[in-house]
């Protein structure tokens, strides 16, 4: 039933668009960019009862709360970064689509470094 009701988003946004793009090209990125936005949010709810499930299997698992939050962050700047990046691309802005994703690869690097030092702390006490 929500794929339902996001692909038919996703297709009134489009005609929208497309019918708008010749006459106000401005108003056409606008309503991609609100369809977008539109469709992020539809999907939040179901995504809180999946991180929900995640996070009681990792306790069962004996996971760390840190690591798991580390994880999540790393997906949640993944999924964003992505997101972004296709707005931009959508605007016609390839350029900044590419930095968007290049700092979004960033930001997963500088927050995967716990979770780096701890797996190398790990194997150096094997050795």
């Amino acid at each position: 039933m929500e794929m339902g009701r996001i692909i038919a988003l996703g297709l009134v946004g489009t005609i929208f668009a497309v019918m708008l793009k010749k006459e106000n090209p401005q108003m056409s990125i606008l309503v991609s960019v609100v369809v977008g936005i539109l469709i992020f949010f539809t999907v939040c709810t179901p995504l809180s009862g999946l991180i929900s499930l995640l996070r009681d299997a990792a306790e069962k698992a004996g996971v760390g709360s840190g690591y798991f939050g580390i994880v999540l962050k790393i997906i949640g700047i993944a999924y964003l970064a992505q997101f972004g990046a296709q707005l931009c691309a959508d605007a016609g802005e390839g350029a900044i689509a590419a930095k968007v994703e290049l700092a979004g690869k960033i930001l997963i690097m500088a927050s995967s470094a716990p979770v780096l030092t701890a797996l190398l702390e790990m194997v150096m006490n094997l050795v």
